[in-house]
């Protein structure tokens, strides 16, 4: 594991497992969300970011988590060694998602953009995660399905799958 993408919908827990993963393994850890938000939620353009996302990529070892513009998705897997992909019900993204921006009132969440606050966002937030599950995730099941098997590829379904990946890789 040294090129290492964590994607999937929000409130999946991407960033953390970025984090205990990059610390684990000594990569450094990017966060997509810090990549294209400016503060207090001004997106970057897409080109600006295809160009971030190139320097991040080019590097000999990382760790990188988010999905961004969905125009880089499959660049990154072809770079990529390990993709582990956050995959669950859609509730539960929701149920997280809500957790994260209450508990960020008290604690600045990990992996977020300078001056974005998750909780005055939350609607904003619950509807990026219902399109993100709409649109972007048929999108990633395909790329997956087209992996090159040199890639190692772990699709985690629930909350036990993500619990048994950090007991067998962390």
């Amino acid at each position: 594991m040294q090129k290492v993408t964590i994607i999937g919908n929000g409130g999946a827990g991407k960033s953390t497992l970025a984090l205990v993963l990059g610390k684990k393994r000594q990569l450094p850890v990017h966060h997509l969300d810090q990549v294209i938000w400016k503060p207090n939620w001004q997106p970057v353009s897409e080109i600006e970011f295809k160009q971030a996302h190139e320097k991040l990529i080019a590097g000999e070892s990382w760790v990188i988590e988010g999905v961004g513009y969905d125009s880089t998705i499959a660049k990154r897997f072809k770079r990529s060694d390990t993709i582990i992909y956050i995959d669950f019900p859609i509730p539960v993204h929701f149920f997280w998602a809500i957790k994260r921006s209450i508990k960020s009132l008290f604690l600045k969440p990990e992996g977020w953009a300078a001056g974005c606050q998750p909780a005055t966002k939350l609607h904003h937030i619950l509807r990026i995660i219902w399109d993100v599950h709409q649109t972007t995730r048929p999108y990633l099941l395909s790329l997956l399905a087209r992996q090159n098997r040199d890639v190692a590829i772990h699709h985690l379904r629930s909350p036990r799958e993500l619990n048994r990946f950090y007991q067998t890789h962390c």
